[in-house]
């Protein structure tokens, strides 16, 4: 089995301790508790989606910025340290709303900062291709900002029923941002993003689209315009190892389906698929159908892996909920087709919060 040692090829004559993982709040003094050299990785907090009804359409929130520097330390070293706070998923009654953004992480030592922005909040009135942007990131040797949420082709007051996932953290510069919804389809969630590719977009012209999250090591499937062809979800992001290992693999998740729940009885909720989404991966898009919509028609849209995007959620009933990050990504946006605001029991997805990581590849 790997080891960070093993991995980066870490120098010293002691072993090297496992990464430490902050997620301190508020400010506060880290020291260093050995000698050598660190590579610190600082991700801001993921914002939270968006959520509409009536048939309308809204956006996932963007994920935090990522910065990576390298330091030499001694175990009399301090620095400060402040990680983000992920955007709160909103709904739950409200006739619609946008998403919370995410706060930034920061850590600083000596005369160095580094700063991962938060994501911004998912669009309850996107335009015509608008995103809610990833956070910026500043002042390491490698500086990324975060995946974007899905954007639709549409002015939001088109009546399409359609809802994006959120970006995933942006490890390694890649196109991390959740899944497009494109054409005319009527009823689309996309997925979310992974560290390794974005999440799925729709460009079917048909009914009921649901596309996978973006895997550790690649982006989720498309759904191509085939026609009249109703009823389509796409398989998620491949996985594979990435960025460092520690006792195991990290960063190997293979991105979430996309799913859809089809009931014919008005009596009740739908029960809805679960999946456990793998580290690195976004989860995939959920469409709740239910042929007596006004009846139930609530699906509840599975977690992101860690640094993933969330789903989103697209329900022809009255509720659920937008798939949520766990750290890092951004939250699922959520849309119902059930318009009147008493009877609306849905959230969007809660946006990831930041953290900061402490790697040690040099031991003295």
């Amino acid at each position: 089995m790997g080891t960070t040692s093993s991995f980066f090829g870490g120098g010293g004559g002691s072993p090297l301790p496992e990464p430490e993982w902050l997620f301190q709040k508020s400010s506060y003094t880290y020291t260093f508790p050995y000698d050598g050299v660190v590579r610190v990785h600082v991700i801001g907090a993921g914002g939270s989606g968006a959520v509409q009804y009536q048939s309308y359409q809204c956006t996932g929130g963007g994920a935090g910025g990522y910065s990576r520097k390298q330091f030499t330390v001694t175990s009399s070293t301090t620095a400060t340290v402040t990680t983000g706070v992920g955007g709160k998923g909103v709904g739950n009654g409200s006739a619609n709303a946008n998403g919370v953004a995410g706060t930034n992480s920061t850590f600083v030592l000596s005369s160095t900062t580094l700063t991962a922005n938060g994501g911004s909040a998912g669009l309850q009135y996107p335009g015509a291709n608008a995103r809610a942007a990833g956070g910026a990131a500043s002042g390491g040797d490698i500086n990324y900002t975060g995946g974007s949420s899905g954007s639709t082709n549409f002015q939001y007051n088109n009546q399409y029923n359609r809802a994006t996932g959120g970006g995933g953290v942006n490890f390694f510069n890649l196109d991390v941002n959740g899944g497009d919804a494109k054409n005319g389809s009527q009823t689309i969630a996309t997925g979310g993003g992974g560290v390794g590719g974005k999440g799925g977009e729709s460009n079917n012209n048909t009914e009921f689209s649901a596309t996978g999250g973006g895997g550790s090591a690649g982006p989720a499937e498309d759904i191509a315009n085939d026609g009249n062809v109703q009823g389509r979800c796409s398989a998620g992001g491949q996985g594979g190892s990435r960025l460092f290992l520690f006792n195991g693999a990290f960063l190997d998740g293979v991105g979430g389906r996309g799913l859809m729940s089809h009931v014919t009885s008005g009596a009740g909720r739908i029960s809805s698929p679960t999946e456990n989404i793998g580290i690195g991966a976004g989860s995939g898009g959920l469409i709740a159908i239910n042929d007596y919509t006004n009846e139930g028609a609530e699906g509840f849209t599975p977690m992101a892996g860690l640094f993933g995007g969330g789903g989103a959620l697209a329900s022809e009933g009255p509720g659920g909920m937008g798939g949520s990050a766990s750290l890092g990504g951004g939250g699922g946006g959520a849309v119902t087709k059930v318009s009147s605001s008493s009877s609306l029991r849905r959230m969007s997805g809660a946006g990831g919060d930041g953290v900061v990581i402490i790697e040690y590849i040099e031991r003295s």
